[in-house]
């Protein structure tokens, strides 16, 4: 377990008094969005060196959210964001929490003008804008995390989009999903059907799904991934945004843990 040493939240034993009064927290804020889920049905084992001892002793950062809001004639606005604490690295601390800080400004800096811009609202009803995330793993020195935003400036409904966003603690590093499961450069030769046959069995399908492509986006979840699509990319409104999970054992080879940045770098 020394590859997770510099990622533990203090001494041994202060994390052993916090974890016992409750104090170490495995991020999981953010309201749910109530997306279709679509995980492919596989067998779901732990990777190697996954014990319940090791997953209390490797609880990961503290997530806090914090809040935007701006209120304008006919348009309301609110971006909450996560803000952690207690990563050993402050340096790492800082740099991820002024990313967060800076996403959730932008976004509503863009919803101030797109207000603004298309003011007074064509149905009288009132714009709004809002932007959450949500924590899906929270530990073994990895943050994976989805951000969401929607946006109601008149029609029969809003639109949302949503991006995960996954990072390795001891540095910061945004990680891909090629990054992730660099033990098995193929992973797409078991994804790509997968997905194509549950998307094909789904009603509404648009059609025309072949890959998930260079960049696909994705959170970590549990033992695996869960890799998603925006709204309307093959499915209607109706069905949200198409998730489809696969455990690692299904992705990569036997005994592999995609944590350990110690091998295959």
């Amino acid at each position: 377990m020394m590859m997770w040493k510099n990622c533990r939240i203090g001494l041994g034993l202060l994390a052993a008094v916090l974890l016992s009064a409750g104090m170490l927290l495995e991020g999981n804020v953010g309201a749910e969005d109530g997306a279709l889920g679509m995980g492919v049905p596989a067998k779901q084992a732990p990777f190697a060196g996954t014990t319940q001892a090791t997953a209390a002793a490797e609880q990961g950062v503290k997530v806090e959210t914090r809040t935007i809001t701006k209120s304008l004639p006919g348009a309301s606005i609110k971006a909450e964001y996560p803000h952690i604490s207690g990563l050993k690295s402050k340096s790492v601390q800082r740099k991820l929490n002024s990313y967060f800080k800076a996403r959730a400004e932008d976004f509503v800096k863009k919803s101030v003008k797109e207000a603004k811009q298309n003011q007074p609202s064509p149905s009288g009803n009132k714009y709004e804008f809002l932007a959450n995330y949500t924590v899906t793993y929270n530990k073994n020195c990895i943050l994976s995390l989805y951000e969401q935003t929607y946006a109601y400036t008149g029609g029969a409904h809003g639109n949302s989009y949503r991006e995960g966003l996954t990072f390795r603690l001891k540095d910061g590093k945004r990680l891909t999903l090629d990054e992730l499961l660099r033990a098995n450069p193929n992973y797409r030769q078991i994804v790509d059907p997968a997905i194509a046959q549950q998307l094909q069995q789904t009603q509404g399908y648009f059609g025309n799904f072949k890959t998930i492509g260079p960049n696909p986006s994705y959170y970590v979840k549990d033992e695996g991934v869960v890799i998603f699509f925006p709204l309307y990319e093959y499915l209607p409104y109706v069905n949200g945004f198409p998730e489809f999970y696969f455990p690692f054992s299904q992705l990569l080879p036997a005994g592999t843990n995609p944590f350990d940045f110690t091998r295959h770098k």
